[in-house]
């Protein structure tokens, strides 16, 4: 793909968010009765979830952007199902196979078969759950009973999400946290999700609590727009862009609700910015571009998961600016960047969404660009390039 951007203008509706839309489509799978989600832009990863729903024996239809799902109270014999590349799909799903189905074959594709899970799996044999093994494909056997759940805090959150959205199948539950919990804005969106369902749960220091109670449909939600998305806009309006980005909800508990306050950072430091990611770590890429456009000296830093994404994306993320001409370095889990000017450039996805929508975003200051893989923008957001189309880039899909 090649594109041209002289400038980008106009308005955008931001899609709805993929962290909601996830979570409401699985509570909903085991509520009392009939929930209708709606839903803007349908992502791979979102219909990987659909699809291995349906597979799993959970009725959903999809009428435009309405998706009514239809509870399953029954008990599947063999279920197989696909999560594709969508970590969120795998490790959501992988606590509640065994409320619908007796036994599940689970398959992937691309990476996610080396990213990691062992810390659930772990969990989950304890909880009585068989693993035919330790990687993907396997097959899933047993049934689930409750324990006095435990997680490290700095691996993944979606254990911990994972764990909650199925409490209330189980009485409610408390879950150990042996370390310093890290994008806590996703475990306060499993924690919202949740009471819209009726369920009440608490996060503290060292635990997370959620109460006894049972999963009762509100009937019709609507999935607030994404703020990770948005950045990409948000942050091209910082390299001279002039888009009006709607449908954000500013009270979010969504955590990349924080690139406004960064980008303000940002444009009050531009001697030297030092940005934390843990707590943000979509946001690493595309603030990476424009750090670089508008700070003499940058780093982004404690961004040790990002090597456990679709790409390492520390590196690839690195050798994106590399191919723009950015003076920039590796250091540990850090990423230093140094202001430089950027030139036209052949980046190579590495197969990452993320790395696709920020090259796409700097050819606001390079004129042009050229993109490997770019199809990989449909794991998150597919009409993503009509977007920039619409708002002035010409882009040739060769």
């Amino acid at each position: 793909m090649k594109i041209k951007t002289d400038n980008l203008q106009g308005t955008v509706e931001a899609i709805s968010s993929k962290s909601f839309a996830h979570r409401f489509l699985i509570l909903a799978s085991v509520a009392d009765t009939d929930t209708t989600i709606i839903i803007n832009e349908f992502s791979n990863d979102i219909m990987t979830t659909i699809d291995c729903l349906r597979n799993l024996g959970v009725e959903i239809d999809i009428n435009e952007n309405e998706v009514t799902v239809h509870p399953s109270f029954f008990q599947k014999d063999v279920s197989d199902i696909n999560v594709n590349d969508s970590g969120s799909t795998l490790r959501f799903l992988l606590p509640l196979v065994s409320f619908l189905s007796q036994k599940t074959n689970v398959k992937c594709t691309g990476r996610l078969q080396d990213r990691p899970i062992k810390e659930l799996m772990d969990q989950l044999k304890l909880s009585g759950l068989t693993f035919s093994e330790d990687k993907l494909p396997f097959t899933v056997d047993g049934t689930f009973h409750k324990i006095d759940f435990e997680f490290p805090g700095d691996v993944s959150s979606q254990y911990i999400s994972a764990i909650m959205m199925i409490a209330p199948l189980i009485g409610g539950c408390e879950i150990k946290l042996t370390s310093q919990l890290e994008s806590i804005g996703y475990i306060k969106i499993t924690q919202q999700c949740l009471r819209l369902f009726g369920v009440d749960s608490e996060i503290l220091f060292d635990k997370v609590i959620v109460k006894p109670g049972a999963l009762k449909s509100p009937g019709e939600i609507i999935v607030e727009g994404d703020w990770s998305n948005a950045a990409f806009f948000l942050c091209a309006n910082e390299l001279g862009a002039d888009i009006n980005v709607q449908n954000l909800n500013m009270d979010s508990v969504q955590a990349d609700r924080k690139i406004v306050e960064l980008l303000e950072k940002m444009n009050n430091n531009r001697d030297y910015c030092e940005i934390d990611i843990s707590q943000t770590p979509d946001l690493f890429v595309v603030l990476a571009v424009v750090l670089s456009q508008k700070c003499d000296k940058s780093v982004l830093k404690n961004a040790k998961r990002l090597r456990l994404k679709e790409s390492d994306r520390i590196k690839s993320t690195y050798d994106m600016l590399k191919s723009f001409g950015v003076n920039c370095e590796i250091e540990g889990d850090n990423l230093v960047i140094y202001k430089s000017e950027m030139k036209p450039a052949v980046v190579n996805s590495c197969d990452d969404h993320r790395i696709v929508m920020a090259a796409a975003i700097a050819s606001i200051i390079t004129k042009e660009v050229e993109i490997k893989d770019w199809q990989a923008v449909k794991k998150s957001y597919p009409s993503f390039f009509g977007e920039i189309e619409r708002l002035g880039s010409d882009v040739n899909y060769r």
